[in-house]
């Protein structure tokens, strides 16, 4: 049997494109094979920057090819699931409403998977509207944390799970402990580098910490880059996979005080839980379901007054981030790992099938 992702590929990199890329490199269970109808942005958009808006006959170009990719798919008797991956725009919902009835008129079942947190996305009357005819056009509804399902269940009758991300196995730190320093030197950032990433931010609190260096990784922005920075930020640009990975293993603690409004479930928290580093974290999208009270300390958005106190905390107790330290490796080997996740979605698929 097949599932038909409806999802971008790279370019650009990052968001929803990272997760299909995952998905087809994964082996999900019972022989179910993955067949991916490519929602690729046009145009040299970003997914974080400058380039975010969309063009309007390019959208449309863009429309027309997917429907009819989507058709042509449907064609195969081996699919049976159309699963769609989008963060709730009003244009985005509009879109992939047609799709579920292209679906439907082929006799196919129809999941929408909502990446980001509803309500942050959800905000006029018309994108409400849309929200609930997709919504209720679909077989089922996946969610990326439970602000967004007590969203769904506000305003929607159609059935919700709440499945998270997923990082590869081979991500998570080999040992069960990490061994943490006595003092906070490093303290990373991996992601866009903007300002409703909490940079700026990040960035503030750094003044405070001359002795800490504060790491941000990823492509900043023209704000980030003009604002004023203390010695001891440091931008180091984009990096690849080991590089990322040799950053998570040399830092002291991970900060990702995010209010970026699709945001749904950050891979890179969840990769520097992995690696067992102690995190603190904007009350934003899944960042609290994901470090709850135990894995870090979590601060109210744009909070830095928090954030310092955070910090200050945790220097002085070496045996909380300790502990912080191996419940974050034990929670993701428990509920972010490839097979964990990919196996919900089976479940998912399989779920609706019987109905």
């Amino acid at each position: 049997m097949k599932v038909v992702l409806l999802a971008p590929t790279p370019p650009p990199v990052g968001g929803i494109a990272g997760w299909t890329l995952r998905m087809q490199k994964a082996t999900l269970k019972n022989g179910w094979n993955v067949e991916v109808v490519d929602e690729k942005l046009l145009g040299n958009r970003e997914v974080f920057g400058s380039n975010t808006k969309p063009n309007l006959l390019m959208e449309i170009k863009r429309c027309f090819r997917i429907w009819k990719d989507l058709y042509k798919a449907l064609k195969d008797p081996e699919v049976k699931v159309v699963h769609s991956c989008i963060p709730a725009s009003t244009t985005g919902m509009l879109r992939e409403y047609i799709c579920a009835m292209i679906t439907k008129v082929r006799k196919r079942k129809f999941i929408i998977h909502y990446r980001c947190t509803l309500p942050n996305m959800v905000k006029s009357t018309a994108g409400l509207l849309m929200f609930q005819y997709l919504t209720k056009i679909s077989d089922l509804v996946i969610t990326l944390n439970s602000t967004s399902v007590d969203y769904v269940k506000k305003y929607s009758n159609t059935n919700v799970k709440l499945i998270p991300n997923f990082i590869e196995k081979d991500s998570v730190l080999d040992n069960e402990k990490r061994i943490i320093s006595n003092k906070i030197k490093r303290v990373l950032y991996v992601g866009g580098v903007i300002e409703s990433k909490g940079c700026c931010e990040i960035i503030n609190v750094a003044n405070s910490f001359p002795d800490i260096q504060f790491r941000l990784v990823g492509n900043p922005d023209k704000k980030v880059l003009e604002i004023d920075k203390p010695a001891n930020v440091i931008l180091c640009g984009e990096k690849n996979r080991e590089e990322v990975q040799q950053e998570l293993v040399k830092a002291d603690l991970f900060m990702f005080v995010s209010y970026f409004p699709g945001e749904g479930f950050s891979n890179a928290l969840a990769e520097a839980m992995s690696y067992g580093l102690p995190c603190i974290v904007s009350d934003w999208a899944a960042n609290h379901d994901m470090i709850e009270e135990y894995g870090g300390i979590v601060v109210s958005v744009k909070d830095v007054g928090a954030m310092i106190k955070a910090i200050e905390e945790l220097a002085n107790d070496r045996n909380r981030r300790q502990r912080q330290s191996e419940w974050n490796i034990k929670k993701v080997k428990e509920n972010y790992v490839d097979n964990i996740v990919t196996d919900q979605y089976v479940d998912a698929y399989e779920s609706i099938l019987e109905n």
